[in-house]
């Protein structure tokens, strides 16, 4: 298990990278049927560099679709404001692909797995802290860093850049809880979540030290004090455990789809197929290639050890 490296994406958030870069080819793929492919081959490829990249054997995505037909818990706290900011029709439109990417990555064995009502960030944040061996969680989302342990390592594909515990403070200048609170103090621009008024980069990163001491010390200061009930809010948002503590039947449903889960293996016969019907002949003609990309030979045994818990 210990030679396990375990891909933890998130879906969403490669599907909006995968869609834009598709928008820009200079000629868009388009079957002789007239389907735009584009953003499907695009996905595709996207993932597979990062199994040859991290020489991968085991790969998750997440996806923020919901088993339940519940709203998020962060959009009640926020009386609805939460990820307000969106552009609903070009979330439709993007989200649109999802069905056909599903189908063509569990044909590679890649396991697809949702939220009940809450979000992929959520599972993501519970399969980090589940799964054994060495997990890389990839996002250009920095809510991750916050995950980031001597087992998780979180990467940035815009910059290419990855995180583990070793550079993590050389990179963001704080410590993984620290950051947490950072991210509390200065919001998000992208989730619609207000920050403390006046705190950028260095500010932020001041008060989220003191806030760390204050919590583990119950030292405080005054812009502690001042600005202790928007953190607190913002935490809420933020902080990846807090959903699961709240709505604990959340881990029996990633439970019972890591059980299905475990069981699948690639079946290259239908991914063939597929990219056949989409007419990707480039990967066609490199099928060993990607065959000896998805078919290396990860522990079959993954998750025995978390399955026993429940013997």
């Amino acid at each position: 298990m210990t030679n396990t490296i375990t891909l933890l994406i998130d879906g969403n958030n490669t599907i909006w990278r995968a869609h834009w870069k598709a928008s820009k080819m200079v000629e868009p793929l388009v079957t002789s049927k007239g389907e735009n492919t584009g953003c499907k081959y695009t996905f595709l490829n996207i993932i597979k560099s990062y199994v040859d990249q991290f020489n991968a054997n085991n790969v998750f995505i997440a996806w923020d679709r919901k088993l339940l037909k519940e709203v998020n818990f962060r959009t009640t706290l926020t009386d609805g404001t939460y990820k307000g900011n969106r552009d609903q029709e070009k979330s439709k439109e993007v989200y649109s692909e999802v069905d056909g990417i599903i189908k063509l990555t569990e044909s590679l064995g890649i396991k697809n797995i949702f939220p009940g009502k809450l979000e992929a960030d959520d599972v993501i944040s519970w399969l980090s802290k589940t799964i054994p061996g060495k997990k890389i969680i990839i996002s250009v989302d920095n809510d991750f860093a916050q995950l980031v342990a001597p087992d998780i390592s979180h990467f940035s594909p815009n910059k290419n850049v990855i995180v583990d515990i070793v550079n993590f403070e050389n990179i963001h200048g704080v410590t993984p809880k620290e950051f947490l609170y950072y991210k509390a103090i200065l919001g998000d621009v992208a989730d619609n979540i207000p920050g403390v008024e006046g705190f950028g980069k260095v500010k932020g990163k001041k008060l989220a030290k003191s806030y760390n001491l204050y919590k583990t010390t119950g030292q405080v200061d005054e812009l502690v004090k001042e600005h202790e009930h928007l953190i607190t809010e913002n935490l809420k948002l933020m902080d990846l455990s807090y959903g699961l503590d709240q709505f604990k039947e959340e881990i029996g449903l990633y439970s019972m789809q890591l059980a299905e889960l475990d069981k699948k293996m690639p079946n290259f016969s239908s991914f063939k197929q597929i990219c056949a019907d989409l007419e990707f002949n480039s990967i066609l003609s490199d099928i060993d290639n990607w065959q000896a990309a998805f078919n290396k030979k990860a522990n079959n045994n993954l998750l025995t050890e978390y399955f026993k818990s429940f013997e």
